[in-house]
């Protein structure tokens, strides 16, 4: 049940910032609101969910992009693991440290993304050296990852149980 709710909440927003880049000049530095989702769930779940949640949501992501099938789900299972994974071995925590991981891993996405598409012998390319240089686009996505970590925070407290150890008198 936690897959779908953050799948569907990670592409409204992911819907939300291409209606919005529709209408901006520089829409390839806006946000990725995919990454932010995925990297959330990388931290606090186990590995099947993390996987599920990359894989749809790189899969409504790559259809939006019109990206042959399996680019970015692939690009983004694996980067999903591999924040799960190095999650597991850094002790940080907190907001701060989510936006960090976010937009490193966003970095990290586009990179992957850039040699995949190349690999395969298609035609893959920057629009400038600031594109190419991954910064702003991370820069953008760790700053809404700031805003974003208390709300995903919320929505993960309603998820899971609380685990409370009471004695009982029957």
């Amino acid at each position: 049940m936690s897959v779908v709710v953050y799948v569907v909440l990670g592409w409204l927003c992911v819907t939300f910032w291409t209606a919005v880049g529709t209408r901006l000049c520089f829409a390839h530095i806006l946000p990725d609101a995919a990454v932010i989702t995925v990297v959330f769930v990388a931290t606090r779940r186990e590995p099947i969910p993390v996987t599920i949640t990359a894989l749809a949501l790189g899969y409504l992501a790559g259809r939006q992009a019109l990206a042959p099938v399996g680019l970015h789900e692939a690009a983004l299972v694996a980067c999903a693991l591999g924040v799960y994974m190095t999650a597991g071995n850094l002790a940080g925590s907190g907001t701060l440290f989510f936006a960090l991981a976010t937009g490193g891993t966003v970095m990290l996405y586009h990179l992957v993304l850039y040699i995949v598409a190349r690999a395969v012998g298609g035609t893959a390319g920057f629009s400038g050296w600031a594109t190419a240089s991954l910064i702003p686009s991370a820069l953008a996505t760790a700053a809404l990852a700031l805003l974003m970590s208390p709300i995903l925070a919320v929505v993960e407290r309603r998820l899971s149980a609380e685990d409370r150890e009471e004695l009982s008198w029957h």
